[in-house]
């Protein structure tokens, strides 16, 4: 899955000159989080409500809790971004910002600032790639690491009548094996698991996490 699939379009921007209170003010309105900062057409830095809300590091806020009038977006935003492209991974973009502890990622193409992805935008995309929202089972199943033994258990699920809504395959740690995470449409889970068991595939069970 690609960037340019999942991140928010033509996002709202401010310039390193606007007013903190500038941007809050669009912070609160728009209930964002991030602010890519734009000076001539260019990436310059990003802005973050938690960079509003340290602004007491530096200056304390007017009265009534306000940003300080005079304050500007260059002199607290962060200058130092890093970004992706459309054509990146999904993935990549999830491992950036758990690594790196970012809330969100601007995306460039070329010079030009064309989307940000921001966490709620990756975790959708996990939920939407497992179907999560439609009524299913989800089940484990431990297999070789070769597909004709995951080639058996398609034709057994759909022997029992039974649609794969989605399938990821990982590797099961400390093992020559791979784990098969399926969701199913079914809502009768413990037939389906108790048929595959019966066909010898290893489904694990509550025995298997104590």
């Amino acid at each position: 899955m690609l960037v340019g699939r999942r991140m928010t379009k033509d996002p709202k921007t401010v310039s390193p000159d606007d007013t903190l209170a500038h941007a809050a003010d669009i912070m609160r309105r728009l209930r964002f989080n991030h602010l890519p900062v734009v000076e001539g057409g260019k990436l310059v830095g990003i802005l973050t409500d938690t960079d509003l809300r340290n602004i007491s590091l530096t200056g304390e806020p007017a009265q009534g809790g306000t940003m300080p009038s005079d304050r500007r977006v260059r002199e607290v935003m962060k200058t130092d971004v890093w970004s992706l492209t459309p054509e990146d991974a999904v993935e990549d973009a999830l491992l950036i910002i758990r690594r790196k502890k970012f809330g969100a990622l601007p995306v460039l193409s070329g010079d030009k600032l064309v989307g940000i992805i921001t966490k709620i935008d990756l975790l959708n995309a996990v939920i939407d790639v497992l179907n999560l929202e439609e009524v299913g089972v989800r089940i484990e199943v431990s297999l070789p690491w070769n597909m004709k033994r995951f080639e058996e258990l398609v034709g057994v699920l759909e022997g029992m009548s039974v649609r794969v809504r989605s399938c990821m395959i990982t590797p099961r740690k400390g093992s020559d094996r791979m784990v098969a995470l399926l969701r199913l449409d079914t809502i009768d889970g413990p037939k389906v698991i108790e048929g595959l068991r019966a066909r010898n595939f290893d489904v694990p069970g509550t025995a298997d996490f104590s």
